[in-house]
C-alpha cells in the first residue's frame, strides 16, 4: 500500500511524461507469487485490450435519462443576444419522485415510481446499491429528465423546478438539526462552518455578527439570540458534520465526477440575508425549509459574462437592470444557476423562515484551465527534449517588436489600417523583415508545441487531485460495506466472491516504477480521505497531503485489474475467475483490496438464497 503526494504526482507528470511516484512513503508494491515477468511480457501487459470480467452482473448506471414526458417547458433556446428572459420553470406532475440520494438506504423494489400524468415514469433509484450514483442527477433534476437539463440549461440558462413536494429533501439538513448540533457541543466555529450574519439595505452592504475571531466555537445562546433578532445563519460545509449531507454530496461527487460544496442559508421571514453578487460554480439550490423570492439577473457590461472564471463582488442595486427571471422558491423546489447570474434573495414574510441548500460544483473545471495545464506541461517536455525551444531569442529583437512597432496600429488620422500593413512612422522597412521573421518563428514552434501535449497526462493529474480532495464513501447501505476488514481478509477464498464498496472510489493510472522503471498499475482511491476537510481553504490548497495509493507489477495484475475495475456498480466477481496464472495471487490480489477498505465479499447464491428463505 503506497501514499504519495500531490506534488510528488505534479513533479514527476511533467518530467517524464505520466505520472510517476516520486518515493513511497509507506507500504509496498503488489507483486507476484511466482517471480518476475519477462521484459516481452511486460510489454505486452501494456498493450493487452481490457480484459471483461467474468460473472460481471447487470449494466453501467447511466447519467442520463430521457426527459419525462409532459414536463412544462423550460422555454426557447437561449439566444446569443443578451437580456434575453429565460422562461426557466417546469412544474412537476403527481407521480412518485426518485428516492433522494442523501438517504441511507435506497427505496425497496416495492415502491418503484408510479406512471406520470403524462405517461413517464419518474427515474427508479429502488436498483442495486449502486444504481443510486447515476439517479443523483435524475433526482436533482426531477422531474425535467436529466437529458434535458444537460442539454438546455447546464451552463446555458437559469431553471427553476416548481415540485409541489415540500418534504422533497427530506431530513436532508434543518434548522432544527442545526440548533441540536450546537446543543450537543458539535463544533462549529465562526468562518470555519458558521457565519452570522445581516443585510444593511441603507448601506447596500452584507454585516458580519461574529463574535469572536475564526475558529472560534460558536455559543448556541449567542446564535439564538442573533437569529431573533432578525440575523441570517449561514452554515458551511454541513458535510463535514451532518450524515444526510455527505451521503447526498457523496452521491453526487460520483455522478458528476467533480467535486461538489454544500452550505445552508437560513433567513427570517422578509430578511435579505447578502448582497447581489454572481458565482464561479455551477449552483443548485434546494429549498428545504420555508420559502424564499428570487431575482436573477445578467451582470452589467464589464464583467466577464456568461460562465466567468471568478467569484463577483457585491453589486448595489442601482447597477442591476430588469430581472430575468422573479420567482417564488418554495419548500421541495429547486433553482439552478449558471456560473455569472446574479442572484437576490428575500425570505417570504408568510412563510416564517428561509432555508436553503446550496450544492454547486465546476469550480475551475473549465477548458481554458485544462489548456493552462496541457501548455505549461508541453513547454517543458519540448524545452526538455528538442534544442530549438532553448535556443536564444534573435539579438536586438526588442528594437522591433513591440506594440510600438506593431503593424496593425489605427493611424493617426482616425482612418482604418489593413492587417499587416504598416503604420505611418511606428515601422520602417528596415525592421520589417525581422520582425515578420521573428512572428514566423514563434508561429511555428507554437505549431510544433502540440506534438508534447498529453492530454491523458493532464486529464490523471486532474482525476488524482479529484480523488484526493472528494468526500470519502459515506457509511455503506442496504447491506453494502459491512463487516470488519480483518475478518474479511481472513475469508478470501478462491471460492469468494467480490464487489467493490464504492465503484467510483478509485482511478487507475498505468506509469512506471520510478525506481526499478518496470511497468506499473497506479491506483489512486478516496477511501482515506478526511471528511472533516473536505472543501475547506487549508485542504484543496496542501500541495503535500498524502493521496491514497495502491501499486500493482502491471505484468502480472493488469488483466486483472482490468478485470475488477469493469465491474458495473454492485456487480461481483468470483476470485478464482480472476485471469492470473497463480492461485494465489489472486487471492493476495482480493485480500490487498479488502484490506484497503474497497472490496467487500459478497454472499454465495446458496448463502443468499438462504438469508432471503
Amino acid at each position: 500500500r503506497v501514499h504519495g503526494t500531490c506534488a510528488h504526482v505534479r513533479a514527476h507528470a511533467r518530467a517524464q511524461g505520466v505520472h510517476r511516484m516520486a518515493k513511497r512513503k509507506q507500504g509496498v508494491v503488489v507483486r507476484a507469487a511466482g517471480g518476475g515477468a519477462s521484459a516481452a511480457a511486460k510489454e505486452a501487459a501494456l498493450l493487452a485490450p481490457p480484459t471483461p470480467a467474468d460473472g460481471a452482473e447487470g449494466e453501467e448506471p447511466a447519467l442520463s435519462a430521457e426527459p419525462a414526458a409532459g414536463a412544462a417547458s423550460s422555454g426557447p433556446a437561449r439566444k446569443k443576444k443578451r437580456r434575453n428572459k429565460p422562461d426557466g420553470s417546469a412544474t412537476a406532475a403527481q407521480d412518485a419522485a426518485p428516492a433522494s440520494p442523501a438517504s441511507p438506504t435506497p427505496a425497496s423494489a416495492s415502491t418503484a415510481p408510479a406512471e406520470a400524468a403524462a405517461g413517464a415514469a419518474a427515474p427508479d433509484s429502488a436498483a442495486a446499491a449502486g444504481a443510486a450514483c447515476g439517479d443523483s442527477l435524475e433526482w436533482l433534476c426531477w422531474p425535467l429528465g436529466s437529458k434535458k437539463f444537460l442539454a438546455e440549461h447546464w451552463e446555458k440558462k437559469p431553471l427553476h423546478l416548481k415540485r409541489q413536494r415540500p418534504a422533497y429533501y427530506g431530513e436532508v439538513f434543518s434548522k432544527a438539526a442545526l440548533d441540536k448540533h450546537l446543543a450537543e457541543g458539535t463544533p462549529l466555529g465562526y468562518e470555519d462552518r458558521l457565519n452570522i450574519s445581516r443585510f444593511d439595505e441603507k448601506t447596500g452592504k452584507k454585516v458580519v455578527l461574529n463574535l469572536g475571531p475564526r475558529g472560534t466555537k460558536v455559543c448556541p445562546k449567542d446564535a439564538n439570540s442573533a437569529w431573533a433578532s432578525g440575523a441570517s445563519l449561514q452554515v458551511m460545509h454541513p458535510q463535514q458534520f451532518h450524515e444526510p449531507v455527505w451521503r447526498l454530496l457523496t452521491n453526487l461527487e460520483r455522478s458528476f465526477g467533480s467535486l461538489f460544496g454544500a452550505n445552508a442559508y437560513m433567513t427570517p421571514g422578509g430578511r435579505q440575508g447578502f448582497a447581489p453578487h454572481f458565482d464561479d460554480v455551477e449552483v443548485f439550490m434546494l429549498q428545504v425549509e420555508g420559502a424564499k423570492r428570487w431575482r436573477l439577473y445578467e451582470p452589467p457590461a464589464g464583467e466577464e459574462f456568461p460562465l466567468p472564471r471568478e467569484y463577483s463582488r457585491d453589486f448595489e442595486q442601482a447597477e442591476l437592470g430588469e430581472p430575468v427571471l422573479d420567482v417564488l422558491l418554495e419548500a421541495g423546489d429547486m433553482l439552478y444557476l449558471p456560473r455569472g447570474y446574479i442572484h437576490q434573495g428575500i425570505a417570504a414574510e408568510d412563510a416564517g423562515f428561509s432555508h436553503h441548500l446550496t450544492v454547486s460544483t465546476y469550480m475551475k473545471t473549465a477548458w481554458c484551465q485544462l489548456m493552462e495545464r496541457a501548455l505549461s506541461s508541453a513547454v517543458e517536455k519540448a524545452a526538455a527534449e528538442s534544442e530549438e525551444f532553448r535556443e536564444g531569442l534573435p539579438l536586438g529583437f526588442l528594437r522591433y517588436m513591440g506594440s510600438w512597432h506593431d503593424k496593425t496600429d489605427v493611424p493617426e488620422n482616425g482612418g482604418s489600417a489593413a492587417v499587416g500593413a504598416p503604420s505611418s512612422g511606428s515601422t520602417s522597412a528596415g525592421i520589417a523583415a525581422p520582425r515578420a521573421a521573428f512572428i514566423r518563428r514563434f508561429q511555428g514552434l507554437l505549431k510544433r508545441l502540440q506534438e508534447f501535449v498529453d492530454l491523458d497526462e493532464v486529464c490523471d493529474e486532474m482525476g488524482i487531485e479529484f480523488m484526493h480532495e472528494r468526500l470519502p464513501p459515506a457509511p455503506a447501505s442496504a447491506g453494502l460495506g459491512g463487516g470488519s476488514a480483518a475478518s474479511a481478509v481472513e475469508g478470501v477464498t478462491l471460492d469468494a466472491r467480490v464487489r467493490w464498496i464504492d465503484a467510483s472510489a478509485q482511478r487507475a493510472m498505468l506509469s512506471t516504477d520510478p525506481e526499478t522503471s518496470e511497468p506499473t498499475v497506479m491506483l489512486f482511491h478516496s477511501r482515506d480521505n478526511e471528511r472533516d476537510g473536505h472543501m475547506s481553504g487549508a485542504a484543496l490548497a496542501d500541495a503535500e497531503a498524502e493521496v491514497g495509493c495502491l501499486r500493482f507489477e502491471a505484468a502480472v495484475f493488469l488483466p486483472a485489474l482490468r478485470a475488477l475495475l469493469a465491474l458495473p456498480a454492485g456487480a461481483s466477481l468470483r476470485c478464482g475467475d480472476l485471469p492470473l496464472q497463480d492461485a494465489d495471487d489472486r487471492v493476495a490480489l482480493c485480500q490487498n483490496f479488502l484490506e484497503a477498505g474497497l472490496l467487500e465479499l459478497t454472499p454465495s447464491e446458496p448463502e443468499a438464497q438462504a438469508s432471503a428463505v
